[in-house]
């Protein structure tokens, strides 16, 4: 499994979030998930490689968009990657991609939470992500929030003898730089 690193400070935390046009810097970013697996025993984790969005922040409103090839995955098992690539899972063949609309940011104490649609495959879920904004080293910012997911609702149920336990966990650490620079 890789993992993007930034060895960049943040500067200041902000529960607000900079007007402007704002764009993913993935080689300083992650977009992963972990779901209950072995009857609950282990947790299988997995990562998200080829992804690209943005945020745009203006008065009165945000929107942003991230789009993820969803053949990018990878849990460091080529086999089971092999499987969750299938019809049986995410059907990339069908659905390559897995697409996050941001459709409004409300307040909460101490951050934010990111409300939006999750779209994999032909399954649309509403997601209400908390998350924490901060300023870090070259005017970036870093977005960071974690939620859970209805495997259900998703449409990625498949659980032959119950091997599979509760939802999936998605997690986001996310730098936008600027495009308005």
């Amino acid at each position: 499994m890789t993992t993007a690193t930034d060895n960049s400070r943040a500067t200041t935390s902000s529960p607000t979030l900079p007007q402007g046009v704002w764009s993913i810097d993935a080689q300083r970013s992650e977009i992963g998930f972990a779901v209950k697996g072995m009857w609950g025993l282990r947790t299988v984790r997995g990562v998200f490689a080829a992804y690209d969005g943005s945020l745009e922040v203006r008065p009165g409103g945000v929107s942003g968009l991230l789009t993820i090839d969803a053949a990018s995955l990878d849990t460091a098992n080529v086999r089971r990657d092999r499987h969750l690539r299938s019809s049986a899972f995410f059907d990339v063949e069908r659905h390559p991609r897995i697409v996050f609309t941001a459709t409004g940011v409300t307040a909460r104490g101490g951050g934010l939470t990111v409300e939006g649609e999750l779209a994999i495959g032909s399954s649309r879920v509403r997601l209400e992500i908390p998350v924490e904004v901060k300023r870090i080293a070259g005017g970036a910012l870093r977005v960071e929030g974690r939620t859970a997911a209805s495997r259900t609702a998703t449409g990625l149920a498949w659980n032959t003898l119950g091997m599979i336990r509760g939802d999936a966990m998605l997690h986001a650490r996310l730098t936008f730089e600027s495009a308005n620079a």
